[in-house]
């Protein structure tokens, strides 16, 4: 057991900028990583009432026949224009923001984690940085984070467009930081700077209660 609570930590940046490699370095290192998407996806899953209040407001579609979210066709009705957007945040996130308090919670009680870690894109557009002891940002090159989605999402230049312009510049979020890690290089330079970045954050202390 660790005597002291582990801070906790958010990751953010925007589409593209490589903030999930991050995680997933910090998670090698020894961190509690959870993801926001992953998260929202599974409250959907699990909750007929959330479920009911996307059906009605994007359509059934946006569901398998099994029951399974499809979140590329959900992403593409959201993302259209900003009231829809605004729909879905509104849906989604109260329900999202509360399972990942309990987790954090859960995490830094068990006493396993020497950090605590949440990959989430919207931290500053949902005014939710002071759930966190920290806020890192992760930077990269425009046409750096295009060729990334597009590669992984198979996006094109519009849609990748659309979503972007729903963020809040990158350069802004940068003067908000607490931490930069900048991802325009090799993944072994990302690597490194992610353990560099570990040992400075497995330092801090944390003031959440």
């Amino acid at each position: 057991m660790h005597n002291r609570k582990p801070a906790v930590i958010a990751i953010t940046g925007g589409m593209g900028t490589g903030q999930s490699t991050v995680c997933q370095f910090l998670q090698k290192l020894g961190a509690k990583t959870i993801n926001a998407d992953t998260v929202a996806k599974r409250e959907i899953e699990g909750n007929p009432q959330l479920q009911k209040e996307l059906k009605k407001t994007f359509g059934a579609k946006i569901f398998y026949r099994n029951g399974k979210l499809n979140r590329k066709l959900l992403a593409k009705i959201a993302f259209s224009d900003e009231a829809k957007t605004a729909r879905l945040n509104k849906i989604v996130h109260p329900q999202m923001v509360s399972r990942i308090i309990d987790i954090i919670e859960e995490s830094r009680e068990s006493g396993k984690y020497k950090l605590i870690v949440v990959d989430a894109a919207l931290i500053y557009e949902l005014s939710l940085e002071h759930m966190f002891d920290a806020v890192v940002v992760v930077t990269s090159k425009m046409k750096n984070r295009h060729e990334r989605i597009k590669k992984r999402d198979q996006l094109n230049e519009k849609e990748i467009n659309d979503r972007m312009s729903k963020q809040i510049p990158i350069e802004e979020k940068i003067q908000w930081a607490d931490f930069v890690i900048e991802n325009n290089e090799s993944l072994d330079l990302l690597e490194k700077r992610t353990v560099k970045l570990f040992h400075d954050l497995k330092k801090l202390p944390s003031k959440i209660s």
